[in-house]
């Protein structure tokens, strides 16, 4: 049987081999709806074939599949399945955690997708007491010289790399959970029982604050294709700037206060200690 493609799937083959070199490590956010916008008849599923044909697999390709699965203090909480849990981020993340050769990681409540090479040095068991810090994924990428991290149709506030950067910087408040609140523990409820959790990434609203100060920079600059806007970023560049940032200025990575109840507990956190 041969295969026809869109004209779609053929137009946003060639938008990918514009910029993305084969190869690489690559983390990809993005918002399927914002990218029907550009290509109007392109599948989920097109989507993510043209990215491994790109990259190869000697490549690496990299979703979250974040599920969130914190234990509650009223017994409320959802028990992660490596299996079948679905992605709480999105439609793409949870076709790409379906498809063959694609391995999930175990994280209770920020598990990744992975595709390619990167299935070679991270097994399923990954699992970290800081999910998105040290030992995790994002920390992995961190050493690869030439991973990069692909926005698209979305902005910083879904840039899961500024968690790292909390964490590695770290933000005076790294080891505060902001979600007592919600009645959410510091613990991952999965099949395979508890794991207490060291850090608990918070709000990330306020990253585009990192956004536009690159931008102002001239450190990253936006891109477009038609309607759909995108960044395609070096994480040596992130890393470099992101721990300069985010130490000099951490509180602009807060929520203005009386706005989010997360961002207030960290708020009144670091005036009890600073």
């Amino acid at each position: 049987m041969v295969r026809t493609f869109t004209q779609s799937h053929n137009s946003y083959r060639h938008f990918i081999k514009s910029f993305l070199p084969p190869g690489i490590p690559l983390m990809v956010h993005s918002a399927f709806s914002n990218i029907r916008r550009a290509f109007s008849s392109l599948t989920i599923e097109e989507m993510i074939e043209a990215l491994q044909e790109r990259l190869s697999p000697e490549g690496s390709l990299i979703m979250p599949a974040f599920t969130y699965c914190f234990k509650r203090r009223d017994g409320s909480h959802d028990i992660f399945d490596r299996n079948h849990s679905q992605s709480k981020v999105g439609a793409v993340t949870e076709v790409f955690r379906n498809k063959p050769g694609v391995v999930r990681t175990s994280s209770a409540t920020h598990s990744f997708a992975l595709w390619g090479k990167v299935t070679r040095h991270i097994p399923y068991r990954n699992s970290p007491d800081s999910p998105l810090g040290e030992g995790s994924v994002l920390a992995w990428l961190t050493q690869q010289p030439e991973a990069h991290i692909l926005l698209l149709g979305v902005d910083f506030s879904c840039l899961s790399y500024c968690h790292y950067l909390e964490t590695i910087a770290p933000v005076p408040w790294a080891n505060f959970s902001p979600w007592g609140y919600m009645g959410v523990e510091s613990i991952g409820v999965s099949t395979h029982g508890e794991q207490p959790l060291r850090q608990v990434p918070g709000c990330a609203r306020s990253f585009v604050h990192f956004e536009r100060y690159l931008l102002r920079k001239k450190v990253i600059r936006r891109l477009v294709f038609g309607p759909l806007g995108y960044y395609m970023l070096p994480v040596a560049l992130l890393y470099q700037h992101g721990l300069s940032y985010f130490r000099r200025f951490p509180l602009r990575l807060l929520c203005p206060p009386r706005t989010c109840p997360a961002c207030d507990a960290r708020r009144a956190d670091y005036a009890t200690h600073f």
